[in-house]
């Protein structure tokens, strides 16, 4: 049975409301709720937003069974380290209901790399680099998420359990690393390759250390009457594809 989400923007909703539309959402039994990571609303054609972290905690605190997911964190708006800490204070606040979203982020001179100019936030000019410094997070959480870690680490959060680790991708190459290092993958919905990245998820999945690990297989689309009704093509297909979670954005 596939599991139906919900994401509220912080560019097109204010806190009471995002407060609000969550909660209702926890009431009506949607399994999850995801935030953007955008610093500035600009990108979405709106003139506010919320920074992803605080909005997942404070969301957190608010509710109680609820997921809480980021969708999905850019690899680029924050060092590692940084990163890794927060998702962790994340984790505790909401009582280990957080699902991590990451993602690569986009290319210099992009749409989406206006807010980055903006504040001075350098980007990698090349996916590879982008790729590299996406996996050095998930080398990081590895690290200081370890319960026997190395003593220096004392003192920063260590997330119990740890949360699972959701990757956007929209190439192969990340659908692999997602099968062999995380615990879900999202693909837009309407991607048209979105069967072709599945399989290379679940491929590199039954190549990995842990083959029998569960591989979350999720996607993305917008909210509307359409894509709510159990029986619409929204999540007829998500469940053709072997699909385990449609989040759907509002």
């Amino acid at each position: 049975m596939v599991t139906v989400d919900v994401l509220y923007s912080g560019a097109m909703h204010a806190w009471p409301e995002l407060r609000e539309n969550v909660l209702r959402a926890e009431a009506e039994g949607f399994g999850t709720a995801w935030v953007y990571d955008h610093m500035s609303g600009s990108v979405l054609s709106s003139s506010r937003m919320l920074e992803c972290f605080t909005l997942a905690g404070a969301l957190a605190a608010a509710t109680s069974t609820i997921g809480i997911g980021t969708l999905v964190v850019n690899a680029a708006n924050r060092t590692a380290g940084m990163t890794a800490v927060a998702a962790a204070s994340v984790q505790e606040i909401s009582g280990g209901r957080f699902i991590f979203g990451l993602g690569a982020g986009a290319a210099p001179g992009s749409r989406w790399a206006q807010e980055h100019e903006v504040l001075g936030i350098p980007l990698h000019d090349s996916m590879r680099d982008r790729h590299a410094h996406l996996v050095s997070i998930l080398d990081l959480c590895d690290v200081l998420w370890d319960p026997n870690r190395d003593a220096k680490w004392n003192g920063f959060p260590l997330p119990s359990p740890r949360p699972p680790v959701l990757l956007g991708v929209n190439s192969v190459a990340l659908a692999k690393l997602a099968g062999e290092r995380c615990q879900a993958v999202n693909v837009r919905l309407e991607h048209p390759r979105i069967e072709e990245f599945f399989q290379a998820a679940r491929d590199a999945r039954a190549q990995s250390a842990n083959p029998a690990a569960p591989l979350d297989l999720s996607a993305w689309t917008d909210l509307s009457e359409a894509s709510l009704d159990s029986r619409g093509e929204a999540q007829r297909r998500i469940d053709e594809l072997g699909g385990h979670r449609l989040i759907l954005a509002g």
